[in-house]
């Protein structure tokens, strides 16, 4: 392979399109350069060939007294001219990744342990000198912001977000070690992480905080070595603070592999606490997933579960291994453990293995026999009664099982029996309160959450402000937590903010949503073909912009039309909004039915809402005979199909039949009169009624 073919592999393996924008590691080495000759050849490659191979490409290019020139003036002209095609210097980029890659090798003993330099010049081929290659310091770091405006600007986080940061104190070299830290799949591993620390979308936590969170999460989940490899080292430990700080950023609710797919926990279940073992599947609520593809089985999750169990792959699930599945649309992740804390789950009919105990709930724990002693003691110290080991129940060799565990308290508990311990591990953080959905820490005034703060390992109370105020705290009894009643304290509408120390948490409160409708009436085109066109046309007296009255721009196109599709209108009159809704009658009459809503739904994702629209038929001053839903977007797509009536009324009174939302192409057919489907019987009312009769 040659610079361009390297350069094109490379960006398509690490920049493909993507489910969600999520940051992207160049993380290249050895194994990755093996991997992708291998695919472009179609025959099995060595290490060494691949990597002889990628050095030759990467010396054809650089070379001479100021080797990146080259490059450098391409990327310019690429990035003056449109960026068009793939970004000329990624295969450069990667190869100062993979220096940094080989920087601790045995075989680069000499050059100095923590030595960058030494494995670049080798690479490519600039052994004459020593040190920092001429032109490194600027052409470097410049490329590495082409990418990130490339990533950023041009392709608007389609193809990931830059994750490339500079060192505290390795100024050039910094960007290149950020990518060497973590790989494309330890990107899921630290999403499990922020996900069992309890971790919130917009959450704000010091660098020092995590970092320490996230050594004692490794601790008990075993991540892969070089996850390891990265907190022993003092040079990378910062680089991976910077890391974990940057995930947080963009953490949205759900763990992500590198393509941006989510990654979903699974679950050990057991019957009594021994064999069989099986696994399941805890859905996220804001995780819409309609089926999962399995071993080539097709399965289909039942709308609004919540828990879903699986056969696993071995049928001989034993504890303590890592598993991986892989969905369509999701990866399914048991991590290897040494202490499972299960509790008892309806949902499921077994016993469910959880992050963390409890208090007052029940639960069985299932532990390697050489923590035994050590999980029972913390059992005991967070309060239960005297736990006790069932006799009857098949464990694995070299497992304890121990049943009767209900904590009643909480303490500061590290290492593989943390779990045990309530809160274990959690951050301070919201809980309860009556949530929007659809909104990021949003709550309607009157229900904001509580603030509980987990036990502190000295028992004295941490500093808490709200809106700035310092709060004054009741110590806590011993190292049991504290839980602040926010909904007391806090009764304006608004954004507010709360410190925890150093930690920051902020969440919205916002007035109950009490709808206002009018009803303008509106003189329809004379003719059937100009209908289309009603939204540009005839304005919106209730909000005088040409987006829908109360959806935010990004959720109109479409929504309407695809949500109807797979979820059929009921027989009762509850209609969910997605746009402007025309009753229209005989005498070519009409009436829009507006609904209005506060600002603050705009600065929302969508939130689910549903208006019963036939009192609002009722109320009008003619018979409505169709309604017709209209949505407004960007695009040129922005009108969508009609409601049509099925079932007659008479006009001042409570409609008695039922609507039905046609397809698209039913709509085009019956407007063109050419009518074959289930919506026949409107054909002849629809023609007489564009006729005026």
């Amino acid at each position: 392979m040659d610079y361009d073919s390297w350069n094109r592999a490379l960006t398509e393996h690490f920049f493909p399109l993507r489910e969600a924008a999520v940051p992207v590691y160049l993380s290249v080495d050895d194994v990755l350069l093996t991997e992708l000759l291998t695919n472009h050849t179609q025959t099995a490659t060595t290490l060494p060939t691949a990597a002889e191979n990628f050095q030759t490409a990467i010396r054809s290019r650089v070379f001479g007294r100021d080797p990146f020139e080259g490059i450098a003036s391409r990327a310019r002209r690429w990035r003056r001219y449109g960026a068009a095609g793939h970004p000329p210097f990624i295969a450069l980029l990667a190869a100062t990744v993979l220096a940094a890659s080989r920087m601790n090798r045995p075989g680069n003993t000499a050059v100095g342990r923590f030595s960058y330099y030494g494995p670049l010049r080798e690479l490519l081929g600039l052994y004459e000198g020593s040190g920092m290659v001429d032109g490194y310091d600027v052409i470097v770091p410049t490329l590495w912001d082409h990418l990130k405006w490339w990533l950023t600007d041009h392709e608007q986080g389609r193809r990931g977000l830059p994750s490339a940061i500079p060192h505290p104190t390795q100024v050039n070299i910094g960007w290149s070690l950020s990518q060497a830290v973590l790989v494309g799949s330890d990107r899921a591993q630290v999403g499990l992480f922020l996900s069992a620390i309890g971790a919130q979308p917009g959450d704000s936590v010091p660098e020092a905080e995590l970092l320490a969170r996230f050594q004692e999460w490794v601790r008990l989940n075993r991540p892969s070595p070089r996850i390891q490899r990265a907190l022993a080292s003092p040079e990378l430990r910062p680089i991976l603070a910077s890391i974990l700080q940057q995930e947080l950023t963009h953490y949205d609710g759900l763990p992500r592999n590198a393509a941006g797919l989510p990654c979903v926990p699974l679950s050990l279940t057991t019957a009594a606490g021994g064999f069989p073992y099986g696994i399941a599947v805890h859905i996220p609520s804001h995780l819409r997933l309609e089926s999962l593809s399995l071993n080539g089985d097709i399965i289909r999750v039942p709308s609004g579960a919540e828990w879903l169990p699986l056969t696993p792959p071995d049928q001989k699930l034993t504890p303590g291994s890592a598993l991986e599945l892989t969905a369509d649309t999701a990866t399914l992740m048991l991590p290897a453990r040494d202490l499972y804390v299960f509790q008892a789950n309806d949902l499921v009919g077994k016993w469910t293995s959880v992050h963390t105990a409890e208090i007052g709930v029940p639960h069985r724990v299932l532990v390697r026999t050489a923590f035994a002693a050590q999980a029972e003691a913390v059992m005991l110290a967070c309060g239960s009664d005297a736990v006790r080991q069932p006799r009857r129940v098949q464990l694995p060799p070299g497992w304890t099982l121990f049943s009767g565990y209900t904590p009643t308290r909480t303490t500061t508990v590290r290492g593989v029996v943390g779990p045990l311990a309530p809160l274990h591990q959690q951050l301070a953080r919201l809980s309860g309160g009556l949530r929007i959905d659809g909104g990021k820490q949003t709550y309607l005034l009157g229900y904001a959450p509580d603030l509980v703060l987990p036990a502190t390992s000295d028992g004295h109370p941490r500093t808490v402000t709200i809106d700035g105020v310092p709060l004054p705290l009741v110590s806590p009894v011993s190292t049991d937590t504290i839980t602040i009643r926010l909904a007391d304290r806090v009764h304006s509408v608004g954004e507010h903010q709360i410190e925890v120390g150093k930690r920051k948490l902020t969440f919205t409160l916002v007035e109950r949503y009490r709808e206002s409708v009018v009803l303008p009436l509106l003189a329809l085109p004379p003719r059937s073909d100009k209908l289309a066109t009603i939204p540009s046309r005839i304005p919106n007296s209730a909000c005088p912009s040409a987006a829908a009255p109360w959806l935010p721009p990004g959720h109109l196109s479409g929504s309407f039309f695809g949500s109807y599709q797979r979820d059929p209108l009921p027989s009762t009159s509850l209609l969910r909004l997605g746009g402007s809704i025309y009753a229209l009658g005989r005498n070519r009459l009409a009436a829009q039915l507006a609904p209005e809503a506060p600002a603050w739904t705009a600065t929302m994702d969508h939130v689910p809402h549903a208006i019963d629209i036939e009192p609002l038929l009722a109320a009008l001053p003619f018979q409505a005979l169709w309604l017709l839903q209209v949505t407004s977007s960007q695009n040129a797509r922005a009108w969508r199909a009609p409601i049509v009536q099925t079932g007659p009324y008479g006009p001042h009174s409570a409609p008695s039949g039922s609507w039905t939302i046609l397809s698209e192409a039913d709509w085009r057919r019956l407007t063109s009169g050419n009518i074959t489907t289930s919506a026949a019987a409107c054909a002849q009312d629809w023609t007489d009624y564009t006729a005026g009769k």
